[in-house]
């Protein structure tokens, strides 16, 4: 399954709003408004007339300057979070000042620096905007779109701030540390994977993510007011945070096995880790965004007898796994993570079933629930058999299972 487009942005008409980026306007025009490309784009001097433009017209992306004539911003992505949570927000600068683009960063989806190639802001803004499709109802789209917090683990949040705040911290203990919760390693790759870093390879390991950034910046980003917030557990039965994290750092280990084991190689075996870790951020989101339809799809699933993603889309038309992915589409995070977090629960939706990331992610979290169940039955799985089936893989059940022991 492609999710991204592979020349220019060939969607429906959209509309942008550009503040405070004059000098490349030519640039941009050039490069977005080819009617191949179906972009219509509005230039604004300050975040004063793009406000006022916001209030006028409807726009799908805000592309801004970080620091404007009136106002940081901060301030302008604050307020269009607020007021137009559907606009898909971009920051676009020449400026190095890292505190500067911490006050910025949980309130926008990506940065990007200046001189820029046309080409790096085509991909990142079809990146940004590769799942917006699956998602036909504007207001879903617009509450995951204003999502700038995700819950973390108190424990695990508590330690990692108590580490940073040490005489003695190190960075290996730090990253230890991030490597086990959900919330702090998207966002720590939210922020390498931006053309902010200039980095030429796409990073998807917490470790390297981590390193690249530098002790100061993690600790800027970890203690940095709305970036992170600790939620109130929900008290819904199998629905825990930590229940979540415990699960995804399981799935996660148990993937990156499975995608050793098929000989997918080194780079393919860390995103399927990744992929694994943050395949149900998509319940992160609805405990803290989503707590009333969550709580109507629980009811659902148990009343019908049916899985929980299959409840969720009759509740709100979409699955965690497509809130997950959405969300990770518009922080830039790439196209097999993004396939991966689609569909595992339901891998026969890929256009061309093959030993990757995919079944890695799939197999690992239906065992992993298969593990969960009391007295089950062997002969019953969560897997997707059909799915299995095609990749020859349908009767190795026990072996898989048997792998999945050895991984962890």
């Amino acid at each position: 399954m492609k999710l991204l487009p592979t020349k220019g942005l060939k969607m429906s008409s959209q509309n942008a709003l550009i503040v405070g980026q004059q000098e490349i306007a030519d640039d941009l025009k050039f490069g977005l408004c080819k009617p191949e490309n179906g972009w219509q784009l509005t230039f604004v001097a300050n975040g004063r007339e793009a406000l006022a433009a916001l209030s006028d017209s409807k726009y799908d992306l805000l592309i801004t300057e970080l620091s404007l004539p009136d106002m940081e911003a901060n301030a302008l992505l604050a307020e269009t979070r607020e007021s137009h949570p559907g606009v898909v927000r971009f920051v676009l600068t020449a400026d190095d000042n890292r505190e500067r683009m911490l006050r910025a960063i949980s309130q926008s989806h990506q940065f990007l620096t200046k001189p820029l190639k046309m080409e790096t802001l085509q991909m990142q803004v079809s990146n940004s905007l590769a799942l917006r499709t699956v998602l036909t109802d504007d207001k879903l789209h617009a509450r995951i779109s204003q999502i700038h917090s995700l819950p973390t683990l108190p424990s695990i949040y508590n330690q990692l701030v108590a580490e940073m705040q040490s005489e003695t911290a190190s960075m290996q203990k730090v990253a230890a540390l991030i490597k086990q919760d959900v919330s702090i390693t998207a966002k720590l790759l939210q922020m390498t994977n931006s053309a902010f870093f200039g980095l030429s390879t796409r990073v998807e390991n917490p470790l390297q993510a981590a390193n690249l950034l530098g002790m100061d910046t993690v600790k800027s980003l970890v203690l940095t007011a709305g970036v992170f917030s600790q939620f109130d557990d929900p008290g819904l039965p199998g629905f825990s945070i930590e229940t979540i994290y415990n699960h995804s750092l399981a799935v996660g280990t148990s993937a990156r096995h499975y995608a050793n084991a098929f000989g997918l190689g080194r780079k393919q075996a860390e995103d399927a880790l990744m992929a694994g870790m943050l395949h149900d951020i998509g319940k992160l989101v609805m405990i803290a965004n989503f707590r009333e339809e969550l709580t109507q799809s629980l009811t659902v699933a148990h009343h019908d007898k049916i899985p929980m993603h299959a409840a969720e889309k009759q509740v709100l038309g979409v699955s965690h796994c497509e809130i997950g992915a959405h969300l990770l589409s518009l922080w830039g995070l790439s196209d097999l993570i993004l396939e991966a977090v689609t569909l595992h629960d339901t891998p026969s939706g890929s256009t061309h079933p093959m030993l990757n990331i995919l079944a890695s992610v799939h197999i690992a979290n239906a065992i992993d629930h298969d593990q969960s169940i009391p007295d089950r039955d062997p002969k019953f799985t969560h897997a997707d058999l059909d799915y299995l089936n095609k990749l020859g893989l349908a009767g190795q059940m026990p072996y898989l299972r048997s792998l999945s022991a050895v991984g962890r």
